[in-house]
C-alpha cells in the first residue's frame, strides 16, 4: 500500500522540528554532557525531513511531467508578458485572482499553488505570486525582479585630493607649521667695515581640524526586501557626499562655520595682506571683485586676473598667461601646479578655434593640460556668480594652484558606523529612536584641516564667462 504524502504536510513537521532544534541549540544553560547528543538528533530529525520533502518534491516533479491531459481536457497554458500581461498592469486582477485559486484550494496555499498552475499555468503572474508569498491579505502582491545594483546619481568629481597635495597626518587634531616671513640680508662691503646685521622673521600656521559628519537612517524593511546591497548602497553614497563636500569647501570655503579654508580665501588673505580688495562672490546678488594690492618688490600684491565679459580667444589667451605669470612674479614653485576649471571653461577651449579654423588649445588638451600643467575639470566650481552689477549672472572661477604649496592634513580620514540602537536628531529638531523605528542609522566622520604654505600659491581668474559656441 502506497501512502501519498504531501509535501505541505511535510514542511509543517520540518518547522516543527526545527523549533525543537532551536530550542536545544539556544539554551542559556546549555550542557555538553547531558545536552550534546539531544542537539545532535534533533539537527538530524531536521535534516532526513529535508531530504525527504526533496525526494516528493522530485517525484511529484517527474509526475507532472509524464501526465497525459484525458482527451477533451487539454488546456494551453502560455507565459505571461511580463510588460504586456494584464495582471500585471492591474493588481486588483492578480488579487482577484489569487483569492479565487486560494479557494479552488480550500485554503490551502500549497493546493492553490497547483489550482493555478492548472488554471493559468506555470509562469503566470498569479501562480509566482502563490509560489513565492508567505502571507496572506494582500502579502502576496510581491513587486517584479529588479536588479541589485542602486542607480547612483551623477555628481560632480571630487578633485583636490587627485590633484596631488602634500597629505600630512595629523594625529593630536592641531598642528603648528613654522614659516619664514621675511628673509635676512647679504650686502657688500669694503675690507675692515663691520658686517651688518640681518634677521629673519617667522611666522606660524596653526591648523585645527574641522569635523566633517553625516548620518543617514535607513528603514530596516528596506535593507531586508529592497536588495541586499542597499546597505553598501548607503555606504558607498555617503562616501561619495563626504568626498564632495570637503572638495567644494577646498576649493571655494571662506573658512566659516568651522570649514577649513579653500583656494579662494587663500587668494583673498593674500590680497588682503597687501591692501588690495578682498573679494566677495554670491550667486544672489552682486559680488565684489577682488582687486590686487600694490605689489611689492619680487612679489605680487594679490594673485587675481579679472575676466573680460565680452571675451575673445585673445582676452583669453592674456587671461591664462596672466595667471601664469602671476605666479612666476610671486617666485611660486613650478613642480606641480595643476588648472581647476568648470567643465564649460574646459569645453570652451577646447572647442575654439583661430582665425584659419584651427583648434587653438585641442592637441594640448588631449593630452590632459593646458600650457603645460595638468587639468582638473568639475562642476564643484559653479557656473552662477553674478558680476558687480547684477548684468551677468554665469559667471565662474579658473584656479592655478602650486599643489606642492598645498597642504591637506588628516587627523582622522574615514571612520563608518552602523548602529540599530540609540536615537538621533532628524532635519526638523524631532528626537527618533532608530530602535523604536525600525532603522539601522549609518554615520560617517572625517577630521582635516586645508592649509596652504604661502597664500600666493594660488592664482584666480574670476568672472569667467568662457562657453562652448556649440550647444
Amino acid at each position: 500500500m502506497t501512502v501519498h504524502v504531501k509535501v505541505a504536510d511535510l514542511r509543517a513537521q520540518r518547522a516543527k522540528a526545527y523549533e525543537d532544534f532551536k530550542a536545544i541549540a539556544e539554551k542559556t544553560d546549555f550542557n555538553p554532557a547531558t545536552d550534546t547528543k539531544a542537539l545532535d538528533d534533533a539537527e538530524k530529525a531536521v535534516l532526513d525531513i529535508d531530504a525527504q520533502i526533496d525526494r516528493v518534491t522530485r517525484a511529484q516533479a517527474l509526475s507532472a511531467a509524464s501526465a497525459q491531459p484525458v482527451a477533451g481536457q487539454e488546456k494551453a497554458t502560455v507565459p505571461a508578458e511580463p510588460e504586456t500581461d494584464s495582471y500585471v498592469k492591474d493588481k486588483s486582477l492578480m488579487l482577484g485572482g489569487i483569492a479565487k485559486m486560494i479557494g479552488i484550494g480550500g485554503g490551502n496555499v500549497y493546493n492553490a499553488r497547483q489550482a493555478s498552475k492548472d488554471a493559468y499555468g506555470e509562469n503566470h503572474p498569479v501562480t509566482k505570486a502563490l509560489e513565492t508569498s508567505t502571507g496572506g491579505a494582500g502579502g502576496f502582491l510581491v513587486p517584479p525582479d529588479v536588479m541589485t545594483e542602486v542607480i547612483p546619481l551623477l555628481r560632480a568629481k571630487a578633485v583636490v585630493r587627485k590633484a596631488g597635495p602634500r597629505m600630512i597626518p595629523m594625529p593630536r587634531g592641531t598642528m603648528t607649521i613654522p614659516g619664514a616671513a621675511s628673509a635676512a640680508t647679504a650686502r657688500y662691503g669694503k675690507e675692515g667695515r663691520p658686517i651688518q646685521q640681518s634677521q629673519q622673521t617667522l611666522r606660524d600656521i596653526v591648523a585645527s581640524f574641522k569635523k566633517l559628519t553625516a548620518l543617514v537612517p535607513v528603514s530596516n524593511d528596506m535593507m531586508r526586501y529592497a536588495t541586499p546591497a542597499i546597505d553598501a548602497f548607503v555606504r558607498d553614497d555617503m562616501v561619495k557626499v563626504m568626498a564632495l563636500t570637503e572638495d567644494f569647501n577646498f576649493m571655494l570655503s571662506d573658512g566659516s562655520q568651522d570649514t577649513p579654508r579653500g583656494f579662494l580665501s587663500f587668494a583673498n588673505g593674500h590680497v588682503a595682506t597687501n591692501g588690495g580688495t578682498v573679494g566677495t562672490w554670491l550667486t544672489t546678488g552682486n559680488s565684489i571683485f577682488a582687486i590686487n594690492g600694490a605689489d611689492p618688490a619680487n612679489a605680487t600684491g594679490g594673485n587675481f586676473i579679472t575676466s573680460t565679459a565680452n571675451y575673445t580667444l585673445a582676452t583669453v589667451a592674456q587671461e591664462l598667461g596672466g595667471a601664469v605669470n602671476r605666479l612666476d612674479q610671486a617666485n611660486v614653485d613650478e613642480d606641480k601646479r595643476v588648472w581647476f576649471m568648470n567643465p564649460r571653461s574646459w569645453n570652451y577651449l577646447n572647442n575654439v578655434q583661430n582665425s584659419l579654423g584651427v583648434y587653438v588649445y585641442r592637441d594640448e588638451l588631449s593630452r590632459g593640460t593646458l600650457l603645460g600643467y595638468p587639468v582638473m575639470k568639475t562642476t564643484q566650481i559653479g557656473t552662477s556668480y553674478w558680476d558687480t552689477n547684477g548684468t551677468n549672472k554665469d559667471l565662474s572661477f579658473v584656479f592655478l594652484v602650486e599643489m606642492t604649496q598645498d597642504m591637506i592634513l588628516d587627523s582622522m580620514q574615514l571612520e563608518l558606523a552602523v548602529f540599530r540602537e540609540g536615537s538621533y536628531v532628524d532635519a526638523s529638531g524631532n528626537t527618533v529612536s532608530a530602535m523604536q523605528n525600525d532603522q539601522t542609522v549609518i554615520r560617517a566622520i572625517a577630521e582635516h584641516d586645508h592649509q596652504l604654505r604661502h597664500q600666493a600659491a594660488v592664482a584666480v581668474i574670476q568672472g569667467v564667462r568662457w562657453a562652448p559656441a556649440i550647444q
